[in-house]
């Protein structure tokens, strides 16, 4: 065998010693896993290089600056101190040497998870702080393991592991038992890290149960709760444990709306607490706070409904109950006329606009600045969906009531009231029907490593508009490259999509879902359908064959039953993401 010489390929690669395709002037391994390609050495003589290595032989990590002077440890103390721009080239520059071993599982969920599409400015702040926390942790940390427990198995999946978040693993037991042991130490426990590190498990929980098809645990969640009162404020100025208290107090509002219980005392004691107010509101956590009105009064009719009232009182509480759906329906029309101009959806129509190849509902898709917006918006749809389903039973439309002497078809209320709110239920639901293609695009096949430079795969863009632009005026930074908005898409769009098409599948199937069904427009279920089992084929969901599926609950053959019964089950895994 001829020996050629020694390999020409780029020192990153030789370094994860892996081999190199050699393109000029960057490697198209290291911009597919967004390492920094460390470029190509044919001098004849040997280059030595140093390469820090400090952090692993120390714990002192603080004076760790990006490439533009600013600590980075100190943005998990001061979110709002680090722009998105400068977190995502953070990313690209210091994972690479932070995993100096051939793992490409952390950089790549930290880099199309936790980075792309995502601002403190608008969310609640558990992602968004994930990134500098990790940071400035030890490798052996309880939110290091836990960060590479949870991107080994989503790193799992995109490389079609079908046992990806179906078995256990031991880097997910490791994380365990070094958690277990930091919340036994008291310095330990009063970090910000630590209670990362239980919100990262919970996500791997959620993820599990979902691939289970079962309730997930709480068990984290209400981990992280009680952890949160140890967090020292002082070392960390409010800052970061006001935004965890933000990112809590979502999860109760969304697990409430789910289970149409009311909230928990202990998610009432975070809104307007001192602690939580030490940050800026925005349009997302003034959304949750909208919430928790919608929660409560859901819960009322639930209970009321279900378990029985005075019949002597029965119109008077109609009325409050309609009174009220139409306050708080009010709270949130001003809230969408409040967010930031550039979040608006923007309307786009198949064959014009957007490639035909694309699945819409009625030829329309509603693109947005990122999946993150998108999810916001429709949690609000959701929220507005809630009420008028709880108006139009108070009307009998559902034959609620009955129990109580109403004839089934005896209607209750002002007729147009009833019209008004039967549009409201037809609006959202087509709002949330035009969002399934910005988040799916044309995908049909199982995702995988490949999709990301697939030129096959097509996805909504409007880059002709200012989403593509500098947006200075609102004080926001520039928004996301076409590279990057595409790569977020892929990534995270079909995890965005199991919470509103399940949402309204189930709504088919459960408390008279039949009569709302009734009123959408023809053709309008099945097209759900079929979104929801293609999203089941891209995130290689449970099938329903073999044990998947258990015994008398199996759905058969029906299109319908199978993805009415895995919305349902799926639901369970998902009570404690974010999310309609």
């Amino acid at each position: 065998m001829v020996n050629r010489g020694r390999s020409g390929g780029c020192v990153t690669c030789k370094k994860r010693r892996v081999k190199c395709d050699e393109t000029k002037p960057e490697c198209r391994a290291c911009q597919r896993l967004q390492l920094r390609c460390g470029g190509y050495n044919r001098s004849k003589y040997l280059k030595l290089t140093f390469i820090d290595q400090n952090h692993k032989f120390s714990t002192n990590t603080n004076r760790n600056v990006d490439s533009h002077g600013r600590d980075v440890v100190s943005a998990a103390t001061h979110p709002s101190r680090l722009p998105e721009s400068v977190v995502q080239e953070e990313v690209a520059r210091t994972l690479t040497w932070r995993l100096s071993e051939p793992d490409t599982a952390v950089p790549f969920f930290l880099g199309h998870y936790a980075s792309l599409g995502r601002d403190i400015r608008s969310t609640r702040g558990f992602f968004e702080l994930l990134i500098p926390a990790y940071l400035s942790q030890p490798e052996e940390s309880p939110l290091s393991l836990a960060v590479s427990a949870l991107a080994s198995e989503i790193f799992s999946m995109w490389r079609r592991d079908g046992s990806s978040f179906r078995s256990p693993r031991k880097s997910y037991s490791r994380a365990i038992a070094r958690l277990r042991t930091a919340t036994q130490d008291p310095i330990e426990r009063s970090k910000s890290a630590t209670v990362l590190a239980v919100l990262a498990l919970q996500t791997y929980e959620n993820a599990s149960a979902i691939y289970d098809l079962r309730w997930a645990s709480s068990t984290h969640h209400n981990g992280a709760a009680s952890l949160l009162p140890f967090v020292d404020s002082d070392n960390m100025d409010g800052t970061v444990r006001a935004h965890l208290r933000k990112f809590m107090l979502h999860t109760e509002v969304s697990t409430a709306l789910r289970q149409k219980k009311p909230l928990k005392s202990i998610a009432y004691s975070w809104i307007g607490n001192k602690d939580t107010m030490t940050v800026p509101d925005n349009p997302s956590s003034e959304l949750d706070a909208i919430g928790a009105s919608v929660a409560e009064l859901q819960a009322s009719y639930t209970q009321f409904v279900t378990q029985g009232g005075s019949t002597t009182s029965l119109d008077r509480v109609l009325r409050e109950w309609r009174a009220e759906a139409r306050r708080v329906d009010a709270e949130l029309l001003a809230w969408a006329e409040n967010v930031p101009h550039h979040w608006r959806p923007r309307r786009m129509i198949s064959g014009r606009d957007i490639d035909p190849s694309i699945p819409t509902y009625q030829s329309v898709c509603e693109v947005y600045p990122s999946c993150q917006i998108a999810s916001i918006w429709n949690l609000w749809r959701f929220q507005r969906l809630l009420l008028a389903k709880i108006a139009l039973g108070s009307f009998n439309a559902f034959s609620d009531l009955s129990r109580f002497g109403f004839p089934c078809d005896q209607f209750l209320g002002d007729p147009i009231d009833f019209l008004d709110y039967q549009q409201i239920l037809q609006e959202v639901v087509d709002g949330m029907c035009y969002s399934i293609p910005f988040h799916l695009g044309n995908r049909t096949t199982q995702s995988s490593l490949t999709d990301f430079t697939d030129p096959t795969i097509m996805l909504p863009s409007q880059y002709a508009t200012e989403y593509g632009t500098q947006l200075g005026r609102d004080g926001l930074d520039a928004a996301m490259s076409r590279n990057d908005h595409r790569r977020h898409l892929i990534a995270q769009g079909p995890w965005r999509s199991i919470h509103p098409l399940s949402r309204l599948l189930t709504l088919f199937s459960e408390d008279h879902g039949e009569v709302i069904a009734s009123l959408l427009r023809p053709g309008q279920r099945e097209w759900i359908r079929d979104q929801f089992l293609r999203l089941a084929t891209l995130l290689d969901l449970p099938s329903g064959s073999g044990n998947d599926m258990k015994g008398s609950e199996s759905p058969g053959g029906s299109a319908d039953a199978k993805a009415e019964y895995l919305a349902r089950e799926t639901r369970k895994g998902a009570i404690l993401m974010s999310g309609p």
